[in-house]
């Protein structure tokens, strides 16, 4: 005991232990520092969010586009594809409470959170903006959608929370309750539509049928050359004019897709840029991040290539403009305007109608198939994950909503909105062989109202990709009713975009008149008198006005000296007219028209692709069951 009654070697043992108890607290605390720093580095690095791919770790899940399971098995040996719910399911934010140092609940995981959804909701905000004519987003006034996008998407976090991106235990699902299924019709939407109309009018400098007239929109550059009056130098021959009038296809055709290749390369010069063009080319463009900090992994775009080349993607466009080139001379007939004809000379004949020219093909060497035809759309969104291997996940997408019928337990049947369209393909010597493949080259053209404000030929290549195949809606067209179907098309467009100017429609009035499906559904109930199409989105009203527009295309076209082609496409414009008056729409549902609503329905989805159209076509049959047993007991009443 004698060591601790001097006050010296005490002292000095506590000074030896407080320094080595220091030296280790600071030693320890040091190493914790360091691993602390590491690790908030090491999430600096890899973003505010990140991947949790291990299924182990996955103990719920988000139900959002959810697959058929059989069809992704099926594709499985070619292409590797998730859904958006099962992507949202490995997110993980830095300290939730699987992570050691984390806080579910703290501020800053909160606030993560919402610039999660904030981003969402504009994606899902901006997709709804260009789709059905621009409906929403310019309700919110004369704003730029940008700025109208960040403050109405603040609005609707709490929803999106709480409502659409929830997370769902594991376990029975009912796949009606896909959280990426919009939860209205098209009754209230349409509503927000027409009110669009009468609040803001149209939105487009140049008229529907002024592009109807130049052939095509939507391209820059295109195959119109403009004129001095439209601002061009074509009058002084300072650029060259690829689609001149007349259009003689022997000296013409060719020259035009050259001198179309050409005028790309100059594009692509300008400012200095680089030339990419190569006329075999069927890539996409790259995907690009959405925002590597909170949606890691996440590409808007798409990883693969297009069903068509740059060459015959030129090709398309070239046949389309020149069909639609070609209808728009009905409206100059109506007009009394017959000099102005826009004339395409192939194999010695004078072609002045879209059928005319094809008849003529089809002597000599040609042979085209025409069918309604339609597939998922997105309108241009697509998004992919890149997966840790490298490798890429497709994302396939849709816009969901309710039918309007619900089977006896309230279940509703959804459908994802399809993009449709009267399909061309044309075959034979003017579409050629690849000289380098000596494969036969593709020329797939697709008549429809587009969201840019044209109804006219389009060229119709897509992502090639097993979720958008064109599905067709009835038999191949035989060929007198494949030329009557281009001839009534032409109509028809002249009609739609007449609509658009004269009543200042936004979009032309896309969204309004109708949408793609229901400008093929037209015409295909015209030549067939009947349709498969599904859905049919046009309003009462606007079927009304388009068919006292056909009436009076049909009174103008047989003024004055009418030949007998024109009388033909005279008599077509009334059996339209008649058509708008009887064809169904599928914006109000009811009883009478299930049945044909159940048989457009199973048309149209016949690959289901997501799993709610699975679970949506059973909803559909036990309607259609109860209403048949309702029809057997009425017989017997």
């Amino acid at each position: 005991m004698s060591f601790f009654r001097d006050p010296f070697k005490v002292l000095g043992l506590i000074t030896a232990v407080g320094v080595v108890g220091v030296t280790a607290f600071y030693l320890r605390y040091k190493s914790i520092i360091h691993k602390r720093k590491k690790k908030i580095m090491e999430r600096l690095t890899r973003g505010l969010v990140y991947r949790e791919t291990s299924s182990k770790n996955i103990r719920t899940v988000v139900k959002a586009f959810e697959l058929n399971p059989v069809w992704v098995s099926e594709i499985s040996s070619e292409y590797q594809v998730c859904s958006m719910g099962e992507y949202l399911s490995t997110l993980r934010f830095y300290g939730d409470d699987y992570d050691d140092d984390g806080d579910e609940g703290s501020s800053v995981q909160n606030m993560l959170k919402k610039e999660l959804y904030t981003v969402l909701a504009s994606l899902v905000l901006k997709a709804l903006g260009q789709t059905i004519g621009g409906a929403v987003l310019p309700l919110l006034g004369a704003k730029p959608a940008q700025s109208a996008l960040e403050s109405i998407s603040s609005n609707i976090v709490s929803h999106m929370i709480s409502k659409v991106l929830v997370k769902s235990s594991m376990g029975n699902w009912d796949p009606t309750n896909d959280l990426a299924a919009l939860h209205m019709n098209v009754t209230e939407l349409s509503s927000l539509i027409n009110l669009n109309q009468k609040i803001n009018g149209g939105n487009m400098d140049i008229s529907p049928m002024t592009w109807m007239k130049r052939g095509e929109i939507g391209y820059e550059p295109s195959f119109h050359t403009p004129s001095a009056e439209e601002g061009g130098d074509a009058a002084s021959g300072a650029e060259e004019v690829l689609i001149p009038n007349p259009f003689v296809v022997e000296k013409h055709f060719d020259a035009a897709i050259h001198g179309m290749e050409e005028r790309i390369r100059s594009f692509q010069r300008k400012d200095g840029g680089k030339v990419t063009y190569d006329s075999e080319d069927k890539s996409m463009p790259e995907p690009v991040p959405i925002n590597s900090t909170i949606l890691p992994d996440l590409y808007l775009g798409n990883k693969g290539i297009f069903t068509h080349n740059k060459r015959e993607q030129l090709l398309n466009r070239l046949f389309a403009v020149v069909l639609t080139k070609l209808s728009h001379n009905y409206e100059l007939r109506k007009l009394d305007q017959d000099d102005e004809f826009f004339v395409v000379r192939a194999y010695g004949t004078d072609c002045t109608c879209p059928d005319e020219f094809l008849e003529v093909l089809c002597n000599n060497g040609h042979s085209i198939e025409v069918c309604p035809r339609g597939t998922v759309t997105t309108f241009g969104i697509q998004t992919c994950c890149k997966e840790a291997d490298g490798s890429w996940s497709n994302i396939p997408l849709g816009v969901f909503f309710r039918t309007g019928y619900e089977s006896a337990s309230t279940r509703p049947a959804y459908y994802h909105l399809l993009h449709g369209g009267l399909d061309l393909k044309i075959k034979g010597p003017l579409v050629g062989v690849n000289e380098k493949t000596g494969n036969v080259n593709n020329c797939d053209i697709q008549f429809y109202m587009a969201i840019d404000g044209l109804c006219g030929w389009h060229s119709n290549h897509n992502p090639d990709v097993p979720w958008m195949k064109l599905n067709p809606s009835t038999d191949i067209y035989k060929q007198k009713d494949a030329l009557a179907a281009v001839r009534i098309s032409g109509i028809l467009g002249c009609a739609y975009n007449q609509i658009g100017f004269e009543m200042d429609l936004p979009f032309g009035g896309y969204g309004l008149v109708g949408v793609c499906n229901d400008t093929a559904a037209m015409v295909d109930f015209t030549v067939r008198g009947q349709t498969d199409m599904y859905p049919l989105l046009s309003t009462g009203r606007f079927l009304m006005h388009t068919a006292s527009f056909l009436v009076k295309i049909h009174d103008g076209m047989t003024n004055g000296k009418c030949s007998a082609k024109m009388k033909v496409a005279a008599a077509d414009a009334l059996r339209l007219a008649s058509t708008a008056g009887i064809i169904q729409s599928d914006i109000h549902c009811n009883a009478k028209q299930m049945v044909g609503a159940y048989k457009r329905f199973k048309s149209n989805y016949p690959t289901p692709y997501f799993q709610i159209n699975v679970d949506s076509l059973e909803v559909f049959e036990e309607i259609h069951e109860k209403h048949l047993d309702l029809q057997e007991k009425l017989s017997k009443v």
